[in-house]
């Protein structure tokens, strides 16, 4: 009797040693690391590309506040009549009729 018990009792200690050692060397085991390394790859490619549209975005801002000024500077000129006698105004529009062509 002593010796069916004690075949059921090593029976379930090999079989929980076998699933033990399917656990640590199986496919994923020490994978962990690997894992990381690509998450963390990753994390930094997104780091970048998020400065890179930061970057971008205050260039864009800075081009748009330029361009707001110098539309403010022109709505603000204020130019000066030119008198002009009937002759030249005919020469020019002869001159540029032509090179509109």
């Amino acid at each position: 009797m002593f010796s069916k018990i004690k075949k059921y009792v090593v029976g379930f200690f090999v079989l929980c040693g076998g699933i033990l050692f399917a656990f640590l060397s199986g496919k994923s085991a020490g994978r962990k690391q690997e894992k990381l390394g690509t998450l963390k790859k990753r994390i930094k490619d997104t780091d970048k590309s998020i400065k890179g549209t930061k970057k971008s975005q205050k260039a864009i801002k800075k081009t748009l506040e330029n361009k707001k000024k110098a539309l403010n500077d022109i709505k603000t000129r204020k130019y000066k009549k030119k008198k002009v006698t009937k002759k030249e105004a005919k020469d020019f529009l002869k001159n540029f009729s032509k090179g509109n062509k």
